[in-house]
């Protein structure tokens, strides 16, 4: 199974400037980024889309209803449903995975979440999407089968939350919460601090943390610097040990075990494969 930068048959068409694309076996995987404050007319796809945010924001316009989506938002959309995006001002980083309508033996199980608009927030399924957006960034040859590996984990995780889903939106001062985590995450926000910005009770921010986004506030605080360090590895010169310490991990071997358990791979490793072999990104033709 190779990696092809152009999905067959189906090609991924989704308005966006700059994205980075592959096939792999049942299905079209894409990492696009949006411009702040953008817009994308009343469009629709020819496959269905599962897409998750890892950074920003925008909301999907239908004809009689909107969703929001910020970040560790989970969204379907069915084929040929039209709608339309106004990105937020932070502009938007998605991953998006498009299952070949082909497979129909492999993605029977999902039909029931991917024949209508679902949208929900889950931590740990944009947890597995920022793996999807790692090995995109530095794929090698084993990376067709990791990437359909965590695409059927992904969906699978969603379509199991879909069946348990009460259809609670997350209140506003959770969504608060959320900014204030990103905005903190080099910090050490303790529960009472995070619960005095939400002006709700600490109990009752854990419980409702959980259940709308299917983790901890302390372990998506963990996710957030990983996915830091990782950027810094990639883009900076800074040595393993400083990373760890902004980062606010221990020390470097402690990094270490946890970058491996987020990356599936060490830190040296991810670097030299970033600097090695990274994979281009073009324009939408």
């Amino acid at each position: 199974m190779a990696m092809d930068e152009r999905p067959s048959p189906v090609p991924v068409t989704l308005g966006s400037p700059r994205f980075r694309t592959v096939g792999v076996d049942g299905f079209a995987i894409t990492e696009a980024w949006f411009p702040p404050h953008s817009y994308l007319a009343p469009h629709v796809h020819e496959r269905g889309c599962f897409a998750v945010m890892l950074d920003g924001s925008f909301d999907v316009v239908f004809r009689t209803a909107s969703h929001a989506c910020p970040p560790t938002s989970v969204h379907t959309e069915p084929v040929a449903e039209r709608h339309a995006n106004r990105i937020g001002r932070a502009g938007a980083h998605v991953v998006v995975v498009q299952p070949d309508p082909a497979r129909g033996e492999l993605l029977r199980p999902l039909a029931p979440m991917m024949e209508r608009v679902t949208q929900r927030l889950h931590a740990g399924i944009a947890g597995l999407a920022g793996r999807v957006a790692m090995e995109l960034e530095a794929p090698d040859a084993a990376a067709p089968l990791v990437l359909q590996a965590l695409a059927l984990e992904m969906l699978s995780l969603a379509a199991r939350a879909d069946r348990d889903w009460d259809g609670a939106r997350p209140p506003t001062w959770l969504l608060r919460v959320q900014e204030y985590l990103h905005a903190h995450r080099l910090d050490t926000p303790r529960l009472g601090d995070i619960a005095t910005v939400a002006g709700v009770h600490p109990a009752h921010l854990a419980r409702a943390f959980r259940r709308h986004f299917r983790t901890t506030p302390g372990a998506y605080v963990r996710r957030l610097r990983l996915e830091w360090a990782a950027a810094r590895l990639a883009e900076s010169r800074d040595s393993l040990a400083a990373i760890a310490g902004r980062a606010g991990f221990a020390d470097q071997a402690h990094f270490t075990r946890a970058f491996g358990r987020y990356a599936g791979v060490s830190p040296g490793r991810y670097r030299a494969a970033r600097t090695r072999d990274p994979l281009t990104e073009r324009p939408e033709a």
